[in-house]
Order: structure tokens, then C-alpha cells, then sequence
């Protein structure tokens, strides 16, 4: 009984598959093969060989059909073809089932063909590589762009163009002197190289000065600062890259000061300010006949202000200077300089370079800062003592520019 139950299943199974698989061919339904197709290297040059690889998601796939979008056609996978041209061109893929059955939707990819490359690195003085550059090509008289990329971890930079000819290719990060040069690329199919050293931008401090309390009762204490930098500070700039020189004077002609107070802002436990001249350039490797533009900060504040700094002194050192103010008595403690100085800083990258086969020496960038500056910078500090008793507080300066104290008791 059993197995005549288990026959008419069986039987029944096969009947179903029979009137689907007669549907299907009623219907004109056959079985999908999706098609598909990968290709190697992703952005080819021009004349480079690119090899087409066709698959299918149901194989086997008996044959495969390419039209390559440029008027030719071909056979079999793997297969290989080079475009002539640059552009971006239709690919597309049709397939022959194993019954025979072409499947003519088959599978479309858009291959973009490029000219020509233009490739370096970017590196700093010291031939370090840097991530992160922007580097763009542009047409020769830098007013069309076509392309812009970042450097990788190794400071190197790949753009594609689409014809021969001469580039203008510009390299630029924060923080580091600009640079611009020519490439030329011969051939179609060609890779041009275009190097780049870029100088940190150069700061000379005129003035420096730091306020910084921490172990202060503000409950037992008021600390009040104030500061200022004097105007009157300059400095003579010569920036070249030989044979071009351009001289520039700066000044600033305004006092910059400032005051906080722990009777307004109980939180505050630092002051930081710095005044200087900041030089940046933008410099031509190959063509001289292009003036080096060079522009300067003379005011700049390079660490801001702050008032969550922590004193990073854990405690006064043995040569502090102790002061002990008693109940509802105050102290001011001012420190004065008058600060000068004649700085000669010249920097300088001599490197050879070959471009199309064509051999020269260059001074990348060179940079000479002598100037003086007469910056007068104060800062002072008064403690109040708001307790009913007497307390010691402790007065250190640091290196002539930090002022530190201490509540000691």
C-alpha cells in the first residue's frame, strides 16, 4: 500500500514538471541565462589593451558576441581590443545558451578611454611624501580644468587627459608653499611626470605670551590678566626663484590686548596668544617669466585663546617666587619685554628633472627673511585674596614667555 502511495507521487511529480516545461514552450518562455561581463584595466589608455571577460549567472554559455562601441565587433571570452581614441564607449555582450538560444539582451558596460596621463608625487623638503595634496590640470593657460585629485599615503597623483600637448599642473596643500609647472605629453597613450617639492610655509614668532593658573581657588581667589602686543612690528621679506626675486616690507601698526577676569568667568585657566610673520609662497618650476607671488601675514594668532588649559606644570618649581597676600588684600604681578629680532632663513631644494626626455636643473624655492621686528608685549596678573585668612600663592615665569601660579595654601 505504501509504495503504490509513494508511485503516485512520483507520478504526479513528473506530470506537473511536464505541463510547466509544456507552458513554458507554449508560451515562449525559455530559461534566464543573465549575462555579465568584467574588463581589465579599469581606465585604460588609448592603444592600451583591454581585456573583456563575458560570464553568465546560469552557465554554461555556449558563445559569446561583442560590440565594442567603436564600430567593431568580435568573439569568444576572454577577448582582448584597444581602442584608438579616447571617450567613453558602449560595450556590450550578447550570449548563446546551450539549446542554442541567443540571449540578446545579454549585458551593456560603459568603458571611459583616456588619452593621456600626467603622474608624480608630491613631497615635502625633507623628500617625505604628502597625503592628501590637491593637484589639478588645467590647460596650458590654467583657465579649464580637467581634473583634480588628491595624493595618496605615498604622495602620489594620477590625472587623465584626452589629447597631447603641454599642462599646467598645480600642487597645493595647507600649510605648504603652492607649486605650479608645465608638463608636456608627446603621444597619445603617453604618461607625463610632474614632481613636486613644496616648502612649509615659514612662521617666525615676534611674540609670545602665556598665562596659565590652575591650582587656584576661585572660591578663596579672583585672578585677573590682561595683555597686550604693541604695534610697530616688520619684517623684510625676499622671496625667489632664481632668476625671478620679488621684495615685500610688512608692518603692523596695531596694538593687539586683551583681559579676562575670574570674577566674570570662574572657568577660565589659560591665556594663550602668539603674534608673528607668516610667509607663503606660490612659485613656477619651469617658467621664470612668471612672477613668484608671495604674500605674508604679519598678524597671526596661532594658538587662540583659550580657557580650559590645564597647567602642565603638576607643581611650582624650587626657584618660584612665593608671595603671601593676606585677607581681602590684592597683588599684581606685570612682566615687560621689549622684544627684536634679525632673522636670515634661507631654504632652498636644488633637483634635477627630466620631462620628455629633456634634462634640467632647477631651484625649486628659495626664501630669505631678514628683518626685525620692535614688539613690546606686557602681561599681567593681579590676585585678589577674597578669604577671611591669609593665603601663599607662588609666581613662576617659564622660559620668558609663561607665566605660571599657584595657590600653594
Amino acid at each position: 500500500m505504501k509504495m503504490k502511495a509513494f508511485e503516485h507521487i512520483h507520478r504526479r511529480a513528473i506530470l506537473i514538471a511536464t505541463l510547466a516545461l509544456s507552458v513554458a514552450v507554449i508560451a515562449g518562455i525559455r530559461p534566464v541565462w543573465a549575462a555579465g561581463m568584467t574588463y581589465s584595466p579599469s581606465n585604460p589608455l588609448v592603444n592600451q589593451t583591454v581585456t573583456f571577460t563575458g560570464y553568465c549567472s546560469l552557465p554554461p554559455c555556449q558563445a559569446y558576441g561583442w560590440s565594442f562601441g567603436d564600430g567593431t565587433t568580435g568573439q569568444g571570452s576572454p577577448i582582448n581590443h584597444a581602442y584608438s581614441a579616447a571617450g567613453t564607449y558602449q560595450v556590450h555582450l550578447t550570449v548563446v545558451n546551450s539549446d542554442g538560444t541567443i540571449d540578446g539582451s545579454g549585458a551593456n558596460a560603459y568603458v571611459t578611454v583616456t588619452g593621456i596621463y600626467v603622474a608624480g608625487h608630491v613631497y615635502d623638503n625633507s623628500n617625505s611624501p604628502i597625503a592628501g595634496a590637491t593637484v589639478d590640470l588645467r590647460t596650458q593657460d590654467g583657465n579649464t580644468l580637467f581634473g583634480r585629485v588628491s595624493t595618496d599615503s605615498n604622495g602620489f597623483y594620477q590625472i587623465g587627459g584626452s589629447n597631447t600637448g603641454t599642462y599646467q599642473v598645480n600642487a597645493t596643500k595647507a600649510f605648504y608653499w603652492e607649486e605650479r609647472q608645465y608638463v608636456s605629453v608627446s603621444c597619445i597613450g603617453c604618461t607625463g611626470t610632474g614632481d613636486f617639492h613644496l616648502p612649509g610655509d615659514l612662521f617666525y614668532p615676534v611674540a609670545n605670551l602665556v598665562v596659565m593658573f590652575a591650582q587656584v581657588n576661585t572660591q578663596q581667589t579672583q585672578a585677573d590678566l590682561s595683555w597686550s602686543l604693541s604695534q610697530g612690528s616688520s619684517t623684510q621679506v625676499d622671496a625667489y626663484v632664481n632668476p625671478v626675486g620679488v621684495n615685500f616690507k610688512v608692518s603692523t601698526d596695531v596694538t593687539v590686548s586683551g583681559s579676562a577676569t575670574t570674577a566674570t568667568d570662574p572657568t577660565i585657566t589659560s591665556l594663550l596668544y602668539q603674534r608673528g610673520v607668516e610667509v607663503h609662497g606660490i612659485f613656477w618650476k619651469q617658467d621664470p617669466s612668471h612672477p613668484v607671488n608671495v604674500y605674508v601675514s604679519a598678524q597671526r594668532n596661532a594658538f587662540g585663546q583659550t580657557t580650559s588649559v590645564k597647567d602642565y606644570m603638576a607643581s611650582p618649581p624650587s626657584n618660584a617666587t612665593l608671595q603671601s597676600v593676606p585677607k581681602k588684600v590684592s597683588i599684581k604681578y606685570t612682566y615687560t619685554q621689549s622684544g627684536s629680532f634679525s632673522l636670515r632663513y634661507e631654504l632652498g631644494v636644488d633637483v634635477s628633472v627630466s620631462l620628455e626626455g629633456v634634462g634640467f636643473s632647477t631651484k625649486l624655492a628659495s626664501i630669505l627673511i631678514e628683518g626685525g621686528a620692535n614688539v613690546q608685549r606686557s602681561m599681567s596678573i593681579g590676585i585678589t585674596n577674597l578669604d577671611h585668612r591669609t593665603h601663599t600663592y607662588a609666581f613662576y615665569f617659564e622660559g620668558n614667555s609663561v607665566l605660571h601660579v599657584w595657590q600653594v595654601n
